[in-house]
């Protein structure tokens, strides 16, 4: 039974770091390892980076070795597969497809917990390069948000399209656009859990798999917003299950939206009243509110005042529902 885990921040995170218990999992997931995250490039584009192979974790001397390499990433999604289909290098997860949707060209990066009966025929346009029912799943996501024009648009046709392949089984879905990852649960009897570590940063944890704990103190700087998601509790924290049928969408370590049969906004009142005011022209006071909010690089902060970051008008706007 493979395990998926994904992590979103507002600063960037060791890969290393969110790894180090999966090395662990090749044992009960011999067929297959992977994890994809973004680099930025100079002139600010996200892009998709991925180490997969065909063989246990544990065996691996690169999966062992990765702490060396000292990567770091606001988004990583990483996987351990145990094999329904041929084993080999193009049925490894992580996914990456590369479409234009919102005016911009991205790289996704997909990876898929769960087996889906019958999706063979769904994409018309992108054909996967092996032989597993994940990337045709990918694959016909992939040719159904290309086009899109509007950051609504591609949020609620996501959860449509994940919905609709929920009716042919099983899936737990992390993916990411470079900006956002999403994550969504249709597994009965399996399903995905989060876990907020928001300041501050007081508690201490336990990894639930081997006998190692940090001092979150210790490792997170005091500004430091992230969200853990994983198909099974990794440490001693307070993890909350995700809803079934839910596409829950997080950017710059925040949860800011739930999608199902409506658009939910998941910051808190006094947040959602903050961002309404400004918004509307409104001056606000400098509160812990307000540098939280430029934290998740929701606002910023200029000579006339608290506005909104201009790049994030549109998830602002679905946030206070206007």
């Amino acid at each position: 039974m493979c395990e998926l885990f994904g992590v979103n921040a507002n600063k960037e995170v060791d890969v290393n770091f969110t790894w180090r218990g999966f090395v662990r999992k090749g044992e009960f997931n011999p067929h297959g390892w992977g994890v994809g995250w973004y680099l930025k490039a100079a002139n600010g584009k996200r892009a998709a980076s991925l180490i997969k192979q065909p063989i246990p974790a544990y065996e691996s001397m690169i999966a062992l070795t990765l702490p060396r390499l000292n990567i770091r990433s606001q988004i990583i999604v990483s996987h351990v597969r145990f094999a329904t289909s041929e084993i080999n290098y193009l049925n490894t997860h992580p996914f990456v497809r590369r479409i234009k949707s919102i005016g911009q060209y991205d790289e996704w990066i997909f990876a898929h917990n769960g087996v889906l009966h019958g999706v063979e025929r769904l994409p018309k346009r992108f054909k996967p390069l092996g032989t597993t029912d994940s990337e045709v799943a990918f694959c016909y996501i992939m040719e159904n948000l290309e086009g899109i024009r509007t950051i609504r648009e591609l949020f609620t046709k996501l959860y449509q399209l994940l919905s609709e392949l929920s009716d042919y089984g099983r899936l737990n879905v992390l993916m990411s656009n470079g900006r956002y990852l999403f994550a969504y649960s249709h597994y009965p009897g399996k399903g995905m859990w989060l876990l907020k570590r928001h300041p501050p940063h007081k508690a201490r944890a336990r990894l639930l798999d081997e006998d190692f704990e940090v001092s979150l103190r210790d490792v997170k700087a005091k500004d430091e917003y992230a969200y853990l998601v994983a198909t099974k509790r990794l440490t001693n924290e307070d993890w909350e299950e995700i809803e079934k049928k839910k596409l829950y969408i997080f950017r710059d370590g925040a949860l800011l939206l739930k999608i199902g049969k409506r658009i939910e906004p998941m910051l808190d009142s006094k947040d959602v009243e903050v961002l309404r005011a400004v918004l509307n022209g409104e001056n606000v006071e400098l509160n812990e509110t307000v540098k939280r909010l430029v934290d998740l690089k929701l606002l910023k902060i200029t000579k006339s005042g608290v506005v909104i970051n201009d790049y994030r008008t549109a998830i602002v706007k679905l946030i206070v529902g206007e």
